[in-house]
Formats: structure tokens, C-alpha cells, sequence
């Protein structure tokens, strides 16, 4: 069983007869089989920058596809070197997806490569938007699905050398600009870096503020460079804090934040040349125990020991000289113990 019609030629290998309009108009070229494992029609070119198949229109579609099976596709691209199917204009989409079947999409793209494996889809803007998606119903207008084993895969992933990697913005007071949603107990969202919020932070009734830190501390002008994590500091004639230098300072600020690599959870008027004092949680604190041994729930002071606090053991000279109270145990000598600051 052979072919029904061949041509071949210098030009059109089998020219198209541009049908009359009326009764009798007809396409210019049809193709038909009826044998399974065969096309209706077939173009072959083996020459360089010649197409197998051409479909011009005035007014319509330049190439139409249909399939009557649910399994084959309408029109199919194959490319054992390049791309399968490209689509290009001057003043239009480059390609359109249709589809009227509910939960079916309007264009699909899959990648069979194996690991890493590729994409299915690739979106290349030089100007605009690299992707768009719109939805008039209830469901998403882009919507990535990742089904991968644990460690798993991303839903989606949008990256940006200058813009934002990713902009959400909804116009109904009822609905959020980005929403993130985790049903397996894992985060809704995680940032990496600083985050920016220019609006209120509402938590419901039944959740929680979790921060990692243990102390809420207040930012403190200082530019000496004495002065560091776990030191007792004081108000000087300047207005700034220095390390503490005798007993009892009523002048006390309190303990620098972060020492034992214990950060604050909370700094309130960060700036420029400034520690980070304690007010409020558990930090850890240079301390003296040669005057007196220090054990779990002695009240703290400043130390003639340069930053270092100490266990008061007269009470009449702590009056507005308290550091905190002490959590562990020094017994003697110089080391650190951990100390509970609470508002003095």
C-alpha cells in the first residue's frame, strides 16, 4: 500500500488549488488514511532553511489540527534536535491554549528528562512579564504542582536580578496579596534576610509569636570599643555606655545582649554605633564570684571588676544599682552565669 499522491519539485511539491467561493469551495489541499501508523499528510524537506509543511491564510487559521481521540493530541510538534513546536508573531501571542474541559488546562508542558531533569515549561521575557496567568473563576491564574518525594521539589520557583522575586497583589479588602498555606506541619512561608512590613502584623486568638531569642533589648549609643556581649555597662557623662568599673553603680544600664550565642529576640531603635542592653529575659553575664559566691536567685550588681556584675551582699547600697538575678552558679572566681533581667 503506497501513496496516493507524491510530487515533487523545484518549488511546491504538490500545489494547493485555491478553492472558488459558493457551493463547491473546498480547501486547497486535503490528506487522508485510513491506515493505522500513517499521516494524512506528510512534509519532508532535507535542504536547509526549507519547511516541511507551510500553512498560509489570508483571514483564518494558517494550520489547523483536530483529533477525535482522547488520547492524540491535535496537532503534534517532534524535534529530535531542537525545539517540537514554535510559535511567533509580530503583533499577536506567540501561542495560544484553549481548552473548554473542567480540570483540563489550556496549555501543558512536561519534561520526561531524567535528573536533574528539565523543565516543563520555559518562560523568556526581554521586556515584560515572563509569565501571566488569569483566571475569571475560582482557581488560581498560575498554579505550580510539585509531587516529588521527600526532599521533594518546589511548586514554583521566580527568581529577579533587579525586581521582586515574587509580587502579589489582590484589589478585595477580603483577600490577601500573597497567601502560603502548609497542611503537612511545616511553614506557611520562610524569609531569608530582612523583611519589611508597611502595615499592621495581626495574630488570631489561637496562635502564637515564636521568637528564637531570649531577651527583648533596647539599642544603646556607644562607641567605645570596650564594650561587648555579656558586659555590665553604665551611663557615662556623654550619654553613652562603657563597661561598669565599680560596686553598687547606680548609674547601671544593664548587660549587653548576646553573649553565649544567645541573641535577643526583639532590639528595639537599632542604629549605627550602638550595643544592644537587655530589659526584659535571660541573658548571660561576666561575673565575679572571689567577693562572694554566686548561687541561683542572688540579686546582681555592677563589679569593680571591669564589665563584670556580682552577688550584692549589702542590700542598703543596691537601691536603683540592681542588675538581675542570677539563674546559675558562679562559686568562685571570674567566669559567666546566666542572668534573669526584669524591669528594676
Amino acid at each position: 500500500m503506497g501513496t496516493s499522491v507524491s510530487g515533487s519539485s523545484d518549488g511546491p511539491g504538490v500545489p494547493g488549488v485555491k478553492g472558488d467561493a459558493g457551493e463547491f469551495a473546498t480547501d486547497g489541499v486535503q490528506g487522508f488514511t485510513h491506515v493505522s501508523g500513517y499521516a494524512g499528510v506528510i512534509g519532508v524537506a532535507d535542504v536547509a532553511d526549507a519547511v516541511g509543511v507551510k500553512g498560509v491564510s489570508e483571514l483564518q487559521d494558517g494550520v489547523q489540527g483536530y483529533a477525535k481521540n482522547a488520547d492524540h493530541f491535535g496537532v503534534v510538534g517532534d524535534n529530535q534536535a531542537g525545539v517540537g513546536v514554535r510559535g511567533q508573531s509580530v503583533g499577536h501571542d506567540g501561542v495560544q491554549g484553549f481548552t473548554q474541559a473542567l480540570g483540563k488546562s489550556g496549555v501543558v508542558g512536561i519534561s520526561t528528562a531524567p535528573a536533574p531533569g528539565g523543565n516543563g515549561g520555559w518562560f523568556d521575557s526581554q521586556q515584560g512579564e515572563g509569565v501571566r496567568g488569569s483566571s475569571h473563576g475560582p482557581h488560581g491564574g498560575v498554579v505550580g504542582t510539585n509531587d516529588a518525594p521527600a526532599p521533594g521539589g518546589n511548586g514554583g520557583w521566580f527568581e529577579s536580578e533587579q525586581g521582586e522575586g515574587v509580587r502579589g497583589l489582590s484589589k478585595n479588602p477580603n483577600h490577601a496579596g500573597v497567601v502560603g498555606v502548609n497542611t503537612g506541619g511545616g511553614d506557611a512561608g520562610f524569609f531569608q534576610g530582612p523583611v519589611q512590613v508597611h502595615g499592621n502584623v495581626t495574630i488570631d486568638k489561637d496562635s502564637d509569636l515564636i521568637l528564637a531569642g531570649a531577651d527583648y533589648a533596647e539599642a544603646l549609643t556607644t562607641n567605645d570599643a570596650e564594650v561587648a556581649a555579656g558586659m555590665v555597662v553604665v551611663l557615662g557623662d556623654d550619654g553613652e555606655i562603657h563597661p561598669c568599673a565599680k560596686d553598687y553603680d547606680t548609674r547601671v544600664a544593664g548587660i549587653v545582649s548576646g553573649a553565649g550565642g544567645v541573641k535577643p529576640a526583639i532590639v528595639l531603635d537599632r542604629h549605627d554605633h550602638s550595643a544592644h542592653v537587655a530589659l526584659i529575659g535571660k541573658v548571660w553575664c561576666f561575673a565575679d564570684a572571689d567577693v562572694a559566691p554566686i548561687r541561683p536567685g542572688d540579686l546582681l550588681t555592677t563589679s569593680s571588676t571591669v564589665g563584670h556584675c556580682r552577688r550584692i551582699n549589702q542590700p542598703g547600697r543596691a537601691f536603683g544599682a540592681v542588675v538581675g538575678k542570677a539563674l546559675t552558679p558562679l562559686l568562685a572566681g571570674c567566669g559567666m552565669v546566666r542572668v534573669l533581667v526584669s524591669p528594676r
